[in-house]
């Protein structure tokens, strides 16, 4: 066979020798080498090949429906024989077909049908840059499908910007081939370095400009690439509003168009032609007669966040990786131009490579899948691996549903596996089925499946009209153009379920609520007012003023734009709390909530009723457990502190004389009786004592000396009462407290004239920890402190007399305390 000569061709002999050494192979080719279709042809011939087929996969429906046709023209043949594709929704393929070219969930399929895929003697993962969830999980199972069961398996991965490295430890660093650039150069074209980034807020009108200069300066067919269909239908107003528009074929470009309309803007126009598209025209598509790049150098992308369980669309820039790609589509069929709307010193600022999928998508059908095919994340081999977060929110999910149970697929969840949707669409199916509400069901996943029916001027976050416009044209027969996509969706799924569409007559009037509450039953959110709505989830959504249903009481979210604080709604639909007991009487909890309150310092007892982290109603409960009423208590007094217990002077004085019990004679007293080590240890000390009491008041009336003390046994008790004496007795009869504050140096208070004729100094623990004594004037004022008395009386007890003779002449100041007589009198008393 002989094809129109390519860059391609160069390198295909050195591919052949490389297949045929190896099971394995990476193919590096820049745009324009013609990989996508050169590639597949030249190994129909392969003697390896022995009569199986080719299987390519491409990432997107349209590149793939493009490239078999493009194939069967170079035959010769139409679509379908030698060459094939098998896309969602659409399948042209025969007995004879030899290279089947196929999207990202219907190789997954295959895989999960037939790990061998024992029709095929290879697997070609084209455009793998793009790194689609899909593709990294089908490449992982083909990997392992490949080292396990069916070593002859080769498996080619190509694409025209690849980290190479990663792929290469991936894969076991196979043979490398380089093909040499796209077929026609293309002149890149900046902005001045010193020109300000441009806000996504400007891009239309950046975009705009650029696109009218080129008019006037550059000849041949535009490629504009703008992060969305919004900018892409405001670009295409504005340059219809322009004059002179009869001589250009302007043709938007993105997913949520039918087949025809992403056909026209693909093939020759009869006149100059300006193609407005999303980064699926990055891709191994040849778009006829395009010279010209605009390229604004951005990209929306979904970004999922596990904490609030949602999605939210994300504008950001493109990777290097990305511009490379979109400046190749200029230089396919001639020389070519590619005005990129940033600096050249910023393009160098740009990520080399964009953020896999598998990183920042919902995992949860990637978790179904992993359940499916027996094997757990780590079991198989990633260049990036998922992250932990988003797969614990997965297998959370997929429980809540029944599809996994401990890890392994139940056979529900193989059911909600065959029908290709996500988990969540697919669980409502199940069980609209069983509210005979089937049909409905499958309407409402395929729009949830499908871009919006709506334009985007049009849109509000009331899904129940686009359900109903819907339902109407599916009964009349007549559907628009732009139903197309969504009504495909109906019929495939209607089909995989082998059943007819028979729509209820008497449906519930809130239908469409009840069964997005069977996807989403942790998005069922409640009004705090003001379009602010709390989930079951626990996640803050809400709505914007102008919505009509911003002041209902309940709502079921289908779509938010994911912000892990407060998401704004973008689907969802009205229901009754009657209608979710109805349905969901499992999900309401009763529970005794028996917590303490901080400010009004005592045990609170009340019956709630939650759905979620949803509050029904809440109630004063009269007989709670006690038990968890203690709990509380203590909790509060954790709270609170030590001297919340409102300790007088006696008992604060007994636990200082304990813990100095422990920290003295570890060995008597194993207890830690400090005020830290009771706080934390209150359900061993206190608990056993406390009965009905739930406030911080009610605890005065506890015995806390027996309390404290029990914590001893009867012998440990007579002890500490003989070794660390509470009081002690000065030779006036005066019964004086100890101070154990400091355990290591007890402090003993006395008047100095009470203790005159004591000639030991006196001490605690069998006379080996002698007391500090504090000795104090008759007014009670510290004169001397020492831990020897005798000491003091032979010492400087002298001159401490003179003081004390002139400030207080009425009381007797011996010359000789050690043998004078103690007094509490003055001298005319005594």
């Amino acid at each position: 066979m002989r094809f129109p000569s390519l860059p391609i061709d160069r390198v295909l002999p050195q591919l052949s020798d490389a297949l045929h050494s190896s099971s394995r192979t990476i193919l590096q080719a820049p745009p324009g080498a013609g990989k996508t279709t050169a590639v597949p042809l030249a190994l129909l011939e392969e003697p390896w090949l022995e009569g199986k087929k080719i299987i390519m996969l491409e990432p997107r429906r349209l590149a793939a429906r493009s490239a078999a046709t493009r194939m069967a023209e170079m035959l010769g043949e139409e679509v379908g024989e030698r060459v094939g594709y098998h896309i969602r929704s659409e399948k042209k393929s025969s007995p004879k077909t030899r290279v089947l070219v196929i999207t990202e969930g219907i190789l997954t399929r295959y895989l999960q049908n037939d790990p061998t895929l024992e029709d095929a003697a290879i697997v070609i993962f084209d455009e793998f840059h793009e790194r689609h969830l899909h593709s990294d999980l089908s490449l992982a199972f083909a990997l392992q499908s490949q080292e396990l069961l069916r070593e002859e398996l080769k498996i080619l991965v190509m694409s025209a910007t690849l980290d190479v490295r990663g792929l290469g430890e991936l894969m076991g660093n196979p043979p490398l081939i380089t093909s040499e650039g796209r077929s026609y150069p293309v002149t890149l074209s900046y902005r001045f370095p010193s020109s300000p980034p441009i806000s996504p807020k400007e891009i239309i009108t950046e975009v705009h400009k650029a696109i009218l200069h080129t008019l006037q300066g550059d000849e041949g067919d535009i490629l504009v690439f703008l992060p969305g269909e919004r900018e892409i239908r405001e670009v295409e107003s504005r340059l219809r509003e322009r004059s002179g528009t009869a001589e250009l074929f302007i043709a938007p470009l993105y997913g949520n168009l039918t087949k025809e309309e992403q056909h026209r803007a693909i093939l020759p126009a009869d006149r100059r032609k300006i193609v407005l598209a999303t980064n699926i025209a990055e891709t191994s598509l040849t778009i006829e007669g395009i010279r010209i790049v605009i390229d604004s150098g951005l990209e929306r992308v979904s970004r999922f966040d596990p904490s609030s369980g949602m999605e939210r669309l994300v504008t950001q820039k493109i990777s290097r990786a990305s511009a490379e790609q979109r400046a190749g589509r200029a230089g396919r069929t001639s020389e070519g131009k590619c005005y990129r709307l940033w600096s050249e010193p910023s393009h160098h600022s740009l990520p080399p490579y964009r953020e896999p999928e598998i990183q920042i998508a919902d995992l949860t059908p990637f978790a179904l899948e992993l359940a499916a095919w027996g094997a757990e994340a780590d079991d198989l081999h990633w260049i990036d691996p998922p992250k932990s977060a988003s797969l614990d929110h997965a297998g959370e999910l997929l429980e809540s549903l029944g599809a996994i149970e401990k890890g392994s697929i139940t056979p529900h969840g193989l059911s909600l596996l065959s029908l290709g949707l996500h988990p969540r669409l697919a669980h409502m199916i199940l069980r609209g089925r069983d509210e005979d509400l089937q049909s409905e069901a499958i309407l409402l996943a395929a729009l949830l499946h499908e871009r919006d029916i709506l334009k985007s001027d049009e849109r509000h976050a009331d899904l129940r009209e686009r359900f109903w416009i819907l339902k109407e044209a599916m009964g009349s027969g007549r559907t628009s153009p732009h139903l197309q996509p969504v009504v495909q969706s109906v019929r495939e799924i209607a089909s995989r379920l082998r059943t007819k569409l028979t729509f209820n007559a008497s449906e519930p009037p809130e239908t469409v609520a009840i069964l997005l509450s069977f996807a989403y039953p942790d998005r069922i959110a409640r009004s705090r007012g003001g379009g602010k709505f709390l989930t079951s989830g626990g996640k803050e959504a809400f709505l914007h003023p102008s919505e009509e249903l911003s002041g209902e009481e309940w709502l079921v979210i289908a779509q938010s734009d994911g912000d892990s604080t407060s998401s704004r709604i973008r689907l969802c639909a009205p229901i009754t709390l009657q209608s979710l007991r109805e349905h969901h009487p499992e999900a309401f909890q009763i529970e005794q909530n028996v917590e303490w309150n901080r400010d009004q310092r005592r045990v609170e007892a009340r019956r709630n009723e939650r759905l979620g982290s949803i509050l029904i109603s809440s109630l004063p409960l009269p007989d709670p457990e006690p038990d968890k009423v203690k709990n509380a208590l203590l909790e509060g007094i954790r709270f609170h502190g030590m001297e919340s217990l409102g300790w007088d002077e006696k008992i604060r004085a007994l636990q200082q004389r304990l813990n100095a019990f422990h920290r003295l004679l570890p060995e008597q007293c194993p207890i830690d009786f400090s005020e830290t080590t009771l706080l934390v240890s209150l359900e061993r000390w206190l608990l056993p004592h406390l009965g009905r009491e739930s406030s911080l008041r009610d605890l005065e009336g506890l015995n806390w000396e027996t309390i404290l003390l029990s914590s001893l046994g009867w012998d440990e008790q007579q002890e500490f009462n003989r070794l660390l004496p509470p009081y002690f007795t000065a030779p006036t009869g005066t019964k004086l407290p100890i101070d154990y504050s400091d355990p290591v140096s007890p402090v003993l208070s006395v008047r100095i004239q009470e203790m005159f004729g004591t000639t030991s100094h006196p001490a605690v623990l069998e006379g080996i920890l002698p007391l500090t004594v504090h000795l104090l004037s008759p007014a009670h004022r510290a004169i001397q402190v020492t831990r020897d008395l005798p000491g003091f009386w032979s010492g400087s007890y002298a001159e401490v007399k003179k003081e004390l003779k002139g400030r207080y002449p009425k009381h007797f100041w011996p010359d000789d305390p050690a043998a004078a007589q103690a007094t509490k009198k003055t001298k005319k008393h005594m």
